[in-house]
């Protein structure tokens, strides 16, 4: 018998080392030194950041309101105070064009430079028209990252979300209205105040009255917000007058150590003022602040917390629940809960003094829902945190949750899938949202002026307007020379159709300029405000505004184009 080789495990022949006759290609691995393969392995699996909850939360509201407010900023025409802002600027940079401010602003000087200065360096259009507003709208959720340290972690995150997501805010960020910018500076002058609170010092002094001064020249409603700033802080004061001790010499103690400071935070809120006024042609007009002070104050309008109610109370319960809800919640915490913070008791004072000026002031602007929300939206935040740190938070994130979902839908809808009016819908398929206001500019107005100028050489690049003409439609005819003679223009912008027949090949442009929806919730059902919630759609008759435009240019072959009003 032959005996077998034996096997291995596998089946396979065991054998001892190399044999010969077969070939063998020896494999050799180079083995690191073990310090080499200790400093590889350590600079591979180095952790460069450990992201947290609160690292993720601010990475995406960074990234959301970068991309709502600065996304398509000019794809919805200027309305009429956007193109008189942006007018005015124009006229900064154009020397002698003066095309047609119906009166110049009596604040936001500041606001006009800086357009300027985009203008000068990216253009004229309406991206650069509303970048400082945009800018401004980035700096007041960033602001809610500093005011953490004194409204808790937890609602630094909840307001910079509530202000990131408000339809309002966004709306207004995307526009150009000087209250957003007066907005955003009232909340870097509390972030500078409680620094200088915490470390006086000369430095801060002085930062806390730029930036007051920047709030106070940049809107009516920021002189207002400034002098309720001041309001607020009288009831604190008469508190620790009541309850301290030795308050004579506390008083005596103060004006010796901050007199200085104080004298210091004056003069530069009324130096940057006065200098952001003067630095722009006919910026200072006394007059014209003085009466805006008076109308603000109650002299002319309809006077009357009902009157106001009827004005924002549409805006807060369609648009802005989620921030009316924290809100309320935040003031029981605060009175309920007694969170001990001078910070939080000055944010309630100024949340109720703010809401009740401005419901009852008869001057009433949507944009001046910025100023209502901003000290609900931080009285809210106090409220969240106080939450946070609770085991009721785990009941309440989820109704938050839905509260946060729905106002990012509305915030869509409002925002960008209906801010655009189009004379061309039908009657009955006609969308807007409360932000339009009066004489909102249709996008046909931008189209047909765009047509209207091509082509036109520069030598013969005139228009004449015949009458008022809106100031959208002289924004977006800029490029063109105003003349004071119908026969001298190529271009002719009237408000009628012209009775005598022109002496050249012309094209005409007979179109809807803008629209104005004044909802009317007396008549609605719950259907149609459902409806206009989810969709858009409104209800209620349409006022339109339609205008003429007249070119004179060569005759191309090109019949004449009229453009009907669509109904």
């Amino acid at each position: 018998m032959v005996a077998s080789a034996p096997k291995d495990e596998h089946g396979g022949d065991w054998r001892l080392g190399i044999e010969l006759g077969d070939d063998h290609e020896h494999e050799v691995v180079e083995r690191p030194v073990a310090s080499e393969r200790t400093l590889s392995h350590e600079r591979l699996e180095r952790a460069l950041h450990v992201v947290t909850l609160e690292n993720l939360g601010w990475a995406v509201i960074a990234v959301y309101a970068a991309l709502t407010r600065l996304l398509a900023l000019g794809a919805r025409p200027l309305n009429p105070s956007e193109a008189g802002h942006a007018l005015y600027a124009y006229d900064l940079v154009s020397p002698g064009a003066r095309l047609g401010i119906a009166s110049e602003p009596s604040y936001g000087g500041w606001i006009h430079l800086l357009t300027a200065g985009f203008f000068t360096a990216g253009g004229a259009n309406d991206f650069t028209a509303r970048l400082v507003f945009a800018l401004s709208g980035l700096l007041l959720i960033a602001m809610a990252f500093e005011l953490r340290h004194y409204v808790g972690r937890a609602g630094g995150l909840a307001l910079a979300a509530m202000l990131t997501l408000s339809p309002s805010v966004t709306w207004f960020s995307r526009a150009s209205a000087t209250a957003l910018p007066a907005a955003a500076m009232a909340l870097v002058t509390i972030a500078v105040f409680m620094a200088l609170h915490a470390r006086p010092n000369v430095r801060r002094a002085a930062a806390l009255g730029f930036f007051s001064g920047l709030m106070i020249a940049a809107n009516p409603i920021g002189l207002a917000t400034g002098a309720i700033f001041l309001a607020a802080l009288i009831p604190l004061g008469l508190w620790e007058f009541v309850t301290g001790k030795n308050r004579g010499l506390a008083i005596r103690v103060w004006f010796d150590r901050y007199s200085k400071l104080l004298v210091i935070v004056i003069v530069m809120t009324a130096t940057t003022c006065a200098l952001s006024q003067l630095t722009v042609p006919g910026g200072w007009d006394s007059a014209a602040i003085y009466q805006d002070v008076r109308r603000m104050l109650g002299d002319s309008g309809q006077r009357g917390f009902i009157a106001g109610l009827r004005f924002y109370l549409p805006l807060m319960t369609l648009y802005e629940f989620m921030i009316a809800i924290a809100g309320l919640l935040g003031a029981v915490t605060i009175i309920i809960a007694r969170i001990r913070s001078r910070f939080a008791s000055w944010c309630l004072i100024w949340a109720a003094m703010s809401t009740a000026f401005f419901l009852g002031t008869p001057i009433r602007t949507t944009e001046a829902i910025v100023a209502m929300l901003l000290p609900v939206a931080v009285v809210g935040a106090l409220g969240l945190d106080w939450f946070h740190h609770r085991e009721a938070w785990r009941l309440l994130r989820v109704p938050l949750a839905v509260l946060v979902a729905i106002t990012l839908y509305i915030s869509a809808v409002a925002n960008f899938l209906c801010a655009v009016p189009d004379a061309s819908e039908a009657q009955w398929a006609r969308r807007a949202n409360l932000f339009w206001g009066a004489q909102a500019t249709t996008e046909q107005a931008r189209l047909y002026a765009h047509q209207a100028v091509a082509g036109i050489p520069p030598a013969s690049a005139t228009v004449f307007f015949d009458g008022e003409v809106a100031a959208p439609l002289r924004w977006y005819l800029r490029g063109l020379r105003p003349v004071r003679a119908t026969d001298a223009a190529t271009v002719v912008v009237t408000t009628s159709a012209p009775t005598s027949p022109e002496p050249q090949p012309s094209a005409s442009y007979h179109f809807d300029y803008a629209e104005d929806w004044r909802p009317d919730f007396g008549v609605a059902t719950t259907a149609d405000v459902m409806r206009f919630l989810l969709s858009g759609k409104i209800w209620g008759p349409v006022t339109t505004n339609d205008i003429t435009v007249i070119v004179r240019k060569p005759s191309s072959g090109a019949p004449t184009v009229i453009l009907t009003p669509g109904q």
